[in-house]
């Protein structure tokens, strides 16, 4: 008696081989570029920004640490920050859907989305 048959290996080849279209589809749809940024300091949201509008602003974090925004040609970055680390600095510009700029000692995110 085979451990397995010839079917059984093909049911499991078209599983797998749609489990991983399924996969790339959701990767696929999830990594678009998005129109909208929304900043929240401490988990409050603070300004959302439309990425197609070029502009540049300060945020303040919670123990008073600043972030300096900037939005150009559909792309957003923290450009520079209080913080003594810049991680938020070294991130570098995002647009795609679901993509995130943090700086955790000012309590800071900003999360790209889509349009609403």
């Amino acid at each position: 008696m085979k451990l397995l048959q010839k079917r059984d290996l093909i049911l499991a080849a078209a599983l797998l081989l749609s489990a991983a279209a399924a996969f790339g589809a959701m990767q696929f749809a999830r990594r678009t570029p998005a129109g909208m940024a929304e900043v929240t300091v401490n988990g409050e949201v603070v300004k959302r920004l439309d990425l197609s509008k070029d502009t540049e602003l300060t945020i303040t974090g919670s123990g008073g640490g600043t972030n300096h925004l900037v939005v150009r040609d559909g792309q957003i970055w923290c450009s520079e920050a209080s913080c003594p680390d810049k991680v938020c600095v070294q991130q570098g510009k995002k647009h795609l859907n679901s993509d995130t700029i943090v700086c955790l000692p000012n309590k800071m995110i900003v999360t790209i989305m889509a349009n609403e």
